[in-house]
């Protein structure tokens, strides 16, 4: 008996329409209706694109897969080759002619006895005008049986999540072969959702906890039905091929060890071939960068890009599949924003691989700017540094908090730097801090209290009649550089040499220093509904915030041993069952 392992994906409507992402072909035509590839006559189709080809290499490392077959649906006469690749050399593992027209559907067995890395991929080329349906990479393998659920958390987004659900129980749930393998669980931190719960779909009501205390409810919920061992975290607009999900569960089913997962890495929402973050790679221990960053998965060769690991540090609860047994610690209750970050920090046995096919598209989180999101950035570096073992820790936080705090009053975001200021504050004060802050409410009133300008909130601008400027591209000169940082960004200018026509620059920009330099006046436009955000040069506010900063550097760094020492001794509670226990306001303790 098959165990399907792999199926082609093709492009879809209203996910995707990136079609080298799924294919390459010569003078075919692919139709969006029917979802499948036209193939002419003496044309070829290639499948060794991000979304098709078959990772062998992490495939044999991470599971116990010792066999592969191929079973293909095509109409019409042709020849089928099954290619191996791997850095940059390109062999044939199989070749197939029909001659005669008709569905192919026999399952071509594929030796992988003696391949350990490099990737797998199909090619059909085409006697006579072909349509070709599909093809799937199988196993006579045994494998496994258990169930994944699939845990979303939402908040206040009910058309994206309704839609959602009823994607994942159409595609999903109540198909014959997948139907036992998944259940849904919905929590919802805000307004009801009308959909009831059964047939493999849970919905659960949840008081506001932010993605942190939605997903612990979900796994928590997920933990008490005796058949499901995995677990996978996605966003509420289920932005990715249900497909992905199925090549993500039958991995787990065959991983070697427990302590594998999956991490579906992040497209650009408005860019959907390029990729933002494939897992990310911490650096200095506790500071940390995207893997992949900006790969284009189009390109021929991104592939072999893909395939050349790093250790994944962490991965992103767009899409995030693990074994519940390997979990040791819960979410840190940071609300949002670095939950996924601390769970991946703590969970340094886990082996998080990432495969070319497994994505989620995401906003760019460039266009999430605010102050509230700089205070919730904050807290994701100092968090990390509170539990790094690395020396000079508290020196290093200390620079890049110095660094962030320049940079943003350089651009005149003076609001911005007095969050990281409190944020920074925060993050050293305690266990009771985090306990009585899970919810956000006291927090937000507090960056509510401070945030008096930069809100997007200005309209009727007239920004095309020659009354604004606009940034200049190219790179900037060495000697206009360093003028800049010696007179603070303008700063230390007197005030009749600052440029009274104000600038727009696109909202993207976080710290857009060098189009703010001797500017009394910087808009940063938001592109997607037209509204402004107004930021005003200040010497005054500039000199507070600085002083106030290094201050605040300051006494956190003599501050810091013992902030670490507390947290050392806070840390099992506040990631442990019984601290969400309680803040889910559960009656009895034995239910878990």
């Amino acid at each position: 008996m098959y165990f399907l392992l792999q199926k082609v994906i093709l492009p879809n409507i209203d996910l995707c329409t990136e079609e080298q992402l799924y294919f390459r072909t010569q003078g075919g035509k692919y139709n969006y209706t029917s979802r499948n590839l036209l193939v002419p006559r003496h044309k070829v189709a290639y499948f060794d694109t991000f979304f098709n080809a078959f990772s062998i290499k992490k495939w044999k490392k991470y599971t116990t897969l010792t066999s592969l077959f191929l079973r293909v649906n095509i109409i019409g006469r042709g020849t089928i080759t099954v290619r191996h690749k791997e850095n940059g050399v390109i062999r044939v593992l199989k070749q197939i002619d029909f001659n005669s027209s008709c569905n192919i559907s026999d399952e071509i067995e594929i030796d992988i006895s003696k391949i350990n890395f490099g990737y797998i991929y199909v090619e059909w080329q085409s006697d006579e005008f072909s349509v070709l349906d599909g093809f799937e990479f199988l196993t006579k393998d045994h494998v496994s049986k258990s169930s994944m659920a699939l845990v979303i958390t939402t908040y206040n987004r009910k058309e994206a999540v309704t839609k959602t659900i009823n994607r994942i129980n159409k595609t999903l749930l109540t198909q014959s072969e997948f139907k036992d393998r998944f259940k849904l669980i919905v929590v919802n931190n805000g307004e009801a959702i009308n959909h009831p719960s059964g047939n493999g779909i849970m919905v659960i009501n949840n008081e506001n906890l932010g993605g942190a205390g939605g997903f612990m409810r979900g796994l928590i919920e997920a933990g008490k039905i005796n058949d499901i061992k995995h677990v996978i975290f996605m966003d509420d607009d289920g932005s990715c091929e249900i497909e992905s999900i199925c090549r993500t569960h039958a991995f787990l089913l065959m991983a070697k060890d427990k302590n594998t997962v999956v991490t579906g890495c992040m497209l650009f929402e408005d860019n959907p071939a390029i990729i933002h973050e494939s897992g990310a790679i911490w650096h200095r221990d506790f500071l940390h960068y995207p893997d992949k960053h900006y790969l284009d998965a189009r390109e021929i060769d991104s592939l072999d890009t893909f395939d050349n690991e790093r250790k994944i540090g962490y991965g992103g609860w767009w899409f995030f599949a693990f074994n519940i047994n390997a979990i040791e610690y819960y979410s840190f209750p940071f609300f949002v924003r670095g939950d996924d970050l601390l769970f991946g920090y703590m969970h340094k046995k886990h082996n998080i691989v990432t495969l070319n096919g497994v994505a989620s598209w995401q906003m760019d989180f460039e266009r999430k700017i605010s102050v509230l999101n700089s205070y919730l950035n904050f807290r994701t570096v100092a968090v990390p540094a509170l539990i790094s073992k690395r020396k000079f820790a508290a020196l290093l936080l200390s620079v890049f908090f110095v660094r962030e705090v320049f940079l943003a009053s350089f651009s005149c975001r003076y609001e911005l730097a007095r969050a990281m200021i409190m944020s920074y504050n925060d993050c050293l004060s305690g266990r009771e801090f985090w306990e009585d802050n899970v919810d956000l409410l006291e927090i937000r009133k507090r960056i509510n209290a401070i945030t008096h300008n930069e809100k997007f909130n200005v309209e009727g601008i007239d920004i095309v009649n020659g009354c604004v400027d606009y940034p200049c591209s190219g790179k900037e000169k060495a000697i206009y550089k360093f003028f800049r940082c010696i007179t603070l960004n303008g700063h230390l200018i007197p005030a009749f040499f600052l440029i009274k026509k104000p600038i727009v620059v696109d909202y993207r920009h976080y710290h857009p220093t060098k189009f703010s330099f001797r500017r009394i006046t910087i808009y940063h436009l938001n592109i997607e509904n037209g509204k402004l955000l107004k930021l005003t040069h200040s010497k005054m506010e500039f000199f507070k915030v600085i002083i106030n900063g290094l201050f605040t550097a300051v006494k956190n760094f003599y501050r810091f041993k013992s902030a670490k020492k507390e947290m050392k001794n806070s840390l099992p509670y506040l990631t442990s069952k019984l601290f969400w226990y309680k803040k889910f306001n559960k009656k009895s303790e034995d239910k878990y």
